[in-house]
């Protein structure tokens, strides 16, 4: 288990009874920046150290870097929702994206300007709950969301308020865990009957805090996808499935690794478009 994760899980708890609070409150503790999660000193203060967190960035997320272009928005209005420590803004911006990017929290907001700064970088950053976007409807082009909207306490919501923002006929993005990934139920049975959890009322999802980041870490088939994305009037055009750049089974031969990333990795990203 990992002991900072269930560290910021009791900080969180302690604090206030509040369930998106308490989600809040563990981001701000361990803030996304690409950082080993044991790093007690997470920050990123200068031009050296923001490319160095792009290049993770995208080194770590294959199906970005392959195949997904920020240059393809420029002119157009696009919101990234849970911008972390900025990297995906400031690809959209330095695209010529009209960019603006959101947070849940402060550090990521800091952050997030820090980055866009030291690039010359024009862009919008606001401290924001993805369930109550402060924004007019039909404001943006395209917005994107990757690993973000399944930290939220409530997704369904989360997606209500991105059809609501997002323009008609415009575009998304989102990826969230998958819930038939292979790491979905080895550490889920890891967590339950190696460590005991199923017998202190853990089940197969919530036991995956213990191995996984932030406060909430919920997985998804692509049917639950594609019916909770239809309900708010979004339609899936692509799913994709993928995984980190690690290797993914260390004992198995290397040439079936991208074989089991593609079928039953942990990311399932859906592309969708706004009815209309």
């Amino acid at each position: 288990m990992n002991n900072a994760f269930v560290k910021a899980r009791e900080k969180a708890e302690q604090a206030t009874t509040d369930r998106q609070e308490r989600n809040r409150i563990w981001w701000e503790t361990l803030p996304m920046t690409y950082r080993s999660w044991e790093d007690s000193d997470r920050g990123v203060r200068d031009g050296q150290g923001f490319s160095q967190l792009e290049r993770d960035y995208l080194d770590g997320n294959p199906w970005l870097k392959e195949n997904f272009d920020f240059n393809a928005f420029k002119g157009k209005t696009t919101l990234e929702i849970g911008c972390g420590a900025g990297a995906a803004s400031c690809l959209f911006a330095r695209g010529g994206a009209d960019h603006t990017a959101v947070d849940l929290t402060e550090q990521a907001v800091k952050i997030t300007t820090q980055n866009a700064q030291s690039q010359h970088l024009s862009m919008r950053v606001a401290r924001m709950d993805a369930e109550k976007l402060e924004f007019p409807d039909n404001a943006f082009d395209h917005v994107f969301a990757w690993g973000v909207l399944h930290h939220s306490q409530d997704t369904q919501q989360c997606f209500r308020q991105v059809a609501r923002v997002l323009k008609p006929g415009g575009t998304g993005l989102i990826m969230v865990y998958y819930k038939y990934s292979i790491r979905y139920w080895v550490r889920g049975v890891q967590g339950l009957i190696g460590h005991g959890l199923l017998f202190k009322g853990y089940n197969m999802q919530s036991v995956q805090g213990f191995f996984t980041d932030g406060y909430y870490q919920r997985h998804f088939s692509k049917g639950e996808l594609r019916r909770m994305l239809g309900s708010c009037g979004l339609d899936v055009t692509r799913f994709s499935v993928s995984h980190m750049k690690s290797k993914y089974i260390r004992p198995l031969p290397t040439f079936m690794d991208p074989w089991l990333k593609r079928h039953w990795g942990w990311l399932v990203i859906a592309e969708f478009k706004k009815r209309g």
